[in-house]
């Protein structure tokens, strides 16, 4: 039996179905990005930084009085979520073909149409949290012009989120890979390495284990004189390299991803690449020590009929957390609108921890 308008209808508020991070965007990172989540009410969130110590305990003479220490730091971090509010007007002419009680394939065509445009409405905004994440692991921040269109770099940025990565973790990482371009075979990359993982380890601690990697990576390393007498004594990567084309996981202890696919569209149709051919953003483990989606929420309607008072009409408001919706009736001309929403940022709590790499000065 073909189904009513009422039956579409039915499952329109988008809450049920805008669940699962499925989009257009390429979606290449590992899936704790969107696993680690907290929600919280509102807009404005705040999160509590830890710091931990290196320093050693003083020695004291025995029996002397104990010696009063420094409390450890607590830091208080508040953040501003993102959010995006947008709606869609069904065309009248589809909804007419849902009523056409008459013709059983034309009712089906309008059904799959509504079901076309809701899913396709939901795209967008998976579409703004993947690229959100990718922006912050390629630029360390996110950049949107004053219409609130998404930018590929700073130039035209009206509204920026910088997740503070300090200079030092950017570009040569502060002399680490210093002129050594990893395009010369020459150039000692495992050392390379090496050292990033020291300095990652005096920074903060947590060790290094992600490389997201751009398009010239693998072509950089198979040419390289130390990864090639590497490759030579160790078929089982090799043979994993030959079978992938793409960097093997484990390689000099990194688990490598490969992020060369990823883009996003921007307000001209252009592709934008998040990650340029050289460039490699290092983290640790992908947990709620350095990193959370943080997700807050937005009133939605359960009901458009008239309330006797305010506190009425409050009262049929419902809380929904990151992403939702609703389909609200019109007569101007009669028709429904699709209204879609969510409010969420991702967060990188530790800036020492994350490394963005130019491999080529």
């Amino acid at each position: 039996m073909a189904k009513s308008l009422e039956q579409v209808l039915g499952y329109l508020p988008l809450t049920g179905i805008i669940k699962a991070v499925e989009t257009g965007v390429p979606n290449v990172l590992p899936p704790q990005f969107w696993s680690v989540k907290k929600q919280i009410p509102g807009i404005n969130g705040r999160y509590t930084r830890y710091r931990g110590t290196r320093a050693v305990a003083p020695i004291s003479a025995y029996g002397s009085p104990a010696q009063r220490l420094k409390q450890l730091d607590i830091d208080y971090v508040d953040v501003k979520l993102l959010h995006t509010f947008n709606e869609i007007v069904l065309d009248p002419l589809i909804l007419q073909t849902l009523r056409n009680y008459d013709n059983y394939e034309m009712q089906n065509l309008g059904v799959q149409e509504v079901d076309r445009q809701q899913s396709e409405f939901r795209v967008k905004l998976d579409n703004l949290r993947v690229s959100a994440v990718n922006s912050m692991l390629a630029f360390g921040a996110i950049y949107f012009d004053a219409s609130g269109n998404l930018l590929p770099s700073s130039a035209g940025a009206a509204t920026t989120v910088d997740f503070l990565i300090p200079a030092g973790n950017k570009g040569q990482i502060g002399g680490i890979i210093g002129t050594q371009s990893w395009a010369t075979a020459t150039t000692d990359i495992p050392a390379q390495l090496r050292n990033l993982k020291v300095q990652a380890a005096r920074l903060t601690g947590y060790p290094l284990k992600y490389a997201f990697y751009g398009v010239n990576i693998p072509s950089y390393l198979i040419q390289n004189n130390y990864v090639k007498d590497f490759l030579a004594r160790s078929p089982t990567m090799r043979e994993k390299w030959l079978d992938t084309g793409e960097i093997p996981q484990g390689l000099f202890g990194f688990d490598w991803v490969p992020v060369a696919t990823t883009f996003f569209e921007d307000q001209t149709g252009t592709n934008q690449p998040f990650f340029q051919g050289d460039a490699v953003t290092f983290t640790p483990e992908i947990d709620n020590t350095v990193y959370e989606l943080m997700e807050g929420s937005f009133m939605v309607p359960s009901t458009f009929a008239a309330a006797a008072n305010a506190g009425a009409a409050l009262n049929s408001l419902r809380t929904v957390y990151g992403m939702g919706g609703y389909a609200v009736p019109t007569d101007n001309p009669p028709t429904v609108i699709l209204r879609a929403f969510d409010t969420f940022l991702p967060i990188w709590k530790i800036p020492n921890t994350m490394f963005i790499s130019d491999v080529t000065p």
